[in-house]
């Protein structure tokens, strides 16, 4: 496989995940050269309190918004479409869709993976069932699966409602690089097949908590299929697709439309192979599209589901529900509609109801966002994963819409002493990410919060929400009898759980445990045995497969049902696991096509595949600055170094005349597996 490509499918995986701690929302992985051309115009004098509505001046506006050197580096290829109570104000391309031969993107001809956008076509097709009675949104999905029965030890059933506003409560889960093909003689595996062979448990109880999942929309998309009896792809086709007039929009990579798709390339400028999907079609992400077909969508939505020639699409009351927000940990900071999301910024809506749906995958992004009060639509895609949107959003919003500066502040609300705010302090879980935030109350009003990321003073503005310094909310959630259960802050695509107090977790690790709070943390999270009578067994050895299975399960990285990679895979319960992390690029085998997943893992070994992860993904940076004992193997140095500075270990690393013990070529037990992986997910101290 081609290294660039590996290393932009592994965005679609694991860094899809971690990329929505950034402020931006999404973090730049495929800068790009600029070749951007556009006319230097200047856009009409005036103040615009409702919205885009000269052809001329939108033009003006964006000629110059994409001809700064700042948003050229962050795409080589931009289409975009902006509609207006009925009308097309603007439907253009910028840059080039092949480099090489410079040609320019054609809006209505020039195509591109529109990724997460496809979400809203699939609940549209699901709203379609619901209006001809074929589901209904409370029906439990066990109706559609067969008499196959979810890993549910709840009472509440998980609901086709619950799969559209992502609350389902089932278990993070990434797919596997495997599911993005290069080689036309693989065989993509079915829908059902994808679905059936990775059903996630539910976790949480359904209809409590929110938590951005791709894996709820494909299911819903194989529920479509089951109530309509046509496949998911051509259901949409024939009644959404064609009725509106979209001739250029697909769920499935056809031919024609891969020859007309922008090329995309790595952050070294070289093309990107193509690519197509297993399955083929993914409801949750696989929609092909172009500008031009995005605006007829969006004129059909913004018109109460009815297109251009009068064909309906949606009745009002599903395009109301679209455009509601079901689901929001505050009535200022909303989570879900049915199909849609949460601003991509926040604190930059300026007063205006907007409703929003982001899109990335390998080597492309989207953005769809509306506001239906204005009958405003705006829809830009590219071929970077970039925060390129996050700008246009904020540029646009502040443009088109001022005088109504966002603010989330209570009005007549007063501050709550430190004390009072205390309640709001701990460790906070992402449901998605498993990231770890950690909240203290530092004064009158004040909140101090520190992620993987970076640290922020927060000012309590309400009850329950708070401002960064830069007017980014934050809203925590409270359970039934007051206490806070949930937060949501810069990831607006999930909640973070609050972790309650483990003093005592095994037979074996008492409360004074030297990795005591590492493992007592694991098991809060769920990542450690559930029985309480188990010894933990801190000394035992940690093998190479085990520690591979530990390390998915902390980033939700689903095993592979692909062929092995390895020779000696056939036995190990483990082969699923360790595949999955070969195709992400986690781990190489050893000599002669083996792993050794039965050998105990040396400490080094370990380092290097965190290393891989959170360097390789931009997580952290790399630092070979620490001075180490003799004795790691020279392609292990920077990896030890580097977890020696973030900290990625318990008491057992030693310094001794400046240099740092690291225990290169020990075997790993338990106890420090458990320290690596929990400070993998701690906030920057």
């Amino acid at each position: 496989m081609n290294k660039n490509m590996k290393r932009a499918r592994r965005m679609s995986g694991v860094l899809a995940v971690v990329m929505v701690l950034s402020t931006a929302g999404e973090a730049i992985v495929n800068a790009q050269q600029p070749i951007i051309n556009v006319e230097q115009s200047t856009p009409q004098v005036g103040v615009y309190t409702n919205g885009p509505r000269d052809a001329k001046e939108v033009k003006a506006f964006l000629d110059t918004f994409f001809a700064k050197e700042e948003i050229k580096s962050k795409a080589s290829a931009v289409a975009i479409s902006i509609v207006q109570d009925g009308k097309v104000l603007l439907s253009k391309g910028y840059g080039a869709a092949e480099q090489q031969t410079n040609s320019p993107i054609d809006a209505a001809e020039t195509t591109f993976r529109v990724a997460s956008i496809s979400k809203v076509f699939t609940a549209a097709a699901a709203m379609q069932l619901v209006e001809q009675g074929k589901i209904s949104l409370q029906d439990n999905i066990e109706k559609y699966l067969d008499d196959y029965k979810i890993n549910n030890s709840f009472q509440t059933p998980v609901t086709i409602e619950d799969l559209l506003t992502h609350t389902t409560g089932f278990e993070s889960t990434q797919p596997s690089d495997a599911s993005y093909v290069t080689d036309p003689s693989i065989k993509p595996v079915s829908l059902k097949q994808s679905i059936f062979d990775a059903f996630p448990k539910v976790v949480r109880e359904p209809g409590t908590s929110y938590m951005y999942d791709n894996f709820a929309s494909r299911l819903l998309g194989y529920i479509v299929q089951q109530a309509s009896g046509e496949p998911f792809g051509g259901y949409v086709q024939k009644h959404i697709f064609e009725p509106i007039g979209m001739k250029s929009s697909s769920f499935t990579l056809t031919k024609e439309l891969s020859e007309r798709m922008a090329k995309s390339y790595d952050p070294e400028n070289n093309e990107l192979p193509q690519y197509d999907l297993s399955p083929r079609e993914w409801p949750e992400g696989s929609l092909i599209s172009t500008a031009s077909d995005m605006s007829l969508f969006m004129q059909t939505f913004l018109n109460g589901g009815r297109t251009a020639n009068d064909k309906v699409i949606l009745s009002p009351a599903s395009v109301k529900a679209m455009s509601t927000y079901q689901v929001a940990i505050h009535p200022d900071f909303p989570d879900m509609t049915y199909g849609f999301e949460s601003p991509i910024e926040p604190s930059k809506t300026n007063g205006e109801r907007v409703i929003s749906k982001g899109g990335d995958i390998a080597g492309y992004s989207s953005l769809l966002w509306m506001l239906p009060d204005s009958r405003t639509g705006v829809f830009v895609t590219y071929n970077a994963n970039s925060d390129l949107r996050n700008d246009l959003f904020a540029a646009f919003m502040d443009h088109y819409f001022t005088g109504h500066p966002t603010v989330f502040e209570e009005k007549g609300f007063k501050s709550q002493s430190k004390e009072a705010l205390a309640r709001f302090e701990g460790l906070y879980s992402d449901l998605r990410t498993r990231f770890l935030t950690r909240i203290e109350a530092t004064g009158e009003g004040t909140l101090t919060i520190s992620d993987v990321t970076e640290q922020h003073q927060l000012k309590q503005v309400g009850d329950l929400i708070f401002v960064d310094e830069q007017g980014k909310p934050l809203a925590f959630k409270i359970d039934g009898d007051g206490h806070v259960t949930d937060l949501k802050y810069l990831n607006l695509f999930s909640y973070a759980t609050k972790l309650k107090e483990v003093q005592d977790s095994f037979p074996d690790v008492p409360a004074n445990h030297p990795y005591g709070s590492y493992i007592f943390t694991l098991k809060s999270l769920d990542l450690l045995s559930a029985d309480p009578t188990a010894l933990f067994e801190p000394q035992e050895l940690v093998t190479r497969g085990a520690f591979v299975h530990a390390f998915n399960a902390i980033w939700g990285i689903q095993a592979s049902v692909n062929p092995s990679s390895f020779k000696d895979m056939d036995h190990s319960k483990y082969r699923g696991d360790i595949q999955a992390a070969a195709e992400s690029g986690l781990l190489l085998g050893t000599s002669n096509e083996l792993f050794e997943p039965d050998r105990p893992i040396l400490r080094e070994e370990a380092a290097v595949i965190a290393f891989r992860l959170l360097a390789g993904n931009g997580i952290k940076q790399a630092d070979s600055t620490a001075v180490l004992v003799p004795g790691t193997s020279e392609w292990a140095v920077e990896a030890v170094s580097s977890a020696i500075k973030w900290k990625l270990h318990g008491p057992e690393v030693t310094e001794s005349n400046g240099r740092i013990d690291y225990g290169s070529q020990r075997a790993m037990n338990k106890q420090e597996m458990a320290a690596l992986l929990f400070s993998m997910l701690l906030p920057n101290e």
